[in-house]
């Protein structure tokens, strides 16, 4: 009766984390899209700004920015740090849709696990619509996943079990032993 209970428990564990492997690449097709979407919206704000770089700083941004932060009026100087961070997050931005933009499957999930930026993983997270993506690398992933943590609790089992099996050995051994 218990090995046919542990062998639903395996079935069932393996079942639900191929499903989530599965959705790797959906959500990582989501996240791209999302981080596309900031960008997209981020270089249009601070496109706004090059223009007035363009009219009154001879297209130097940085020069506007300089220009701004060393104005006496505090609204000028917080207007200047807001361009300047606008533009850090639009080079972020472009930056790490590059890096997930990868062709390589392994570098893309890689670069989305090691640099995922919090915020937009949220939202993505918060409306991701699961998919059944029947592609190679869904499938791929969603196999690996389900038997690496498959093995990875057997191991764990076998790991706990081991102790408590090998004293009960020696009580065996012991009690055999005796005339």
């Amino acid at each position: 009766m218990f090995a046919l209970m542990n062998n639903v428990i395996d079935r069932c564990f393996f079942t639900v984390t191929f499903i989530l492997g599965v959705q790797l690449p959906e959500f990582m097709q989501q996240y791209q899209q999302r981080l596309a979407g900031h960008l997209a919206e981020a270089t249009s704000q601070l496109g706004q700004f090059e223009v007035i770089a363009q009219q009154h700083f001879d297209g130097s941004l940085t020069a506007m920015i300089t220009r701004y932060k060393d104005n006496s009026e505090s609204s000028i100087i917080n207007t200047g740090e807001l361009i300047e961070r606008l533009s850090f997050r639009v080079d972020y931005l472009a930056n790490h849709l590059a890096q997930i933009n990868q062709t390589d499957y392994l570098d893309s999930v890689y670069q989305l696990i090691w640099h995922l930026d919090k915020q937009i993983a949220t939202g993505t997270a918060e409306h991701f619509a699961m998919a059944i993506p029947l592609e190679l690398n869904a499938i791929a992933t969603g196999g690996t996943l389900a038997i690496g943590a498959l093995l990875l609790k057997e191991l764990t089992i076998f790991t706990v079990k081991r102790p408590f099996k090998t004293k009960k050995d020696k009580k065996d051994m012991v009690i055999e032993s005796k005339p």
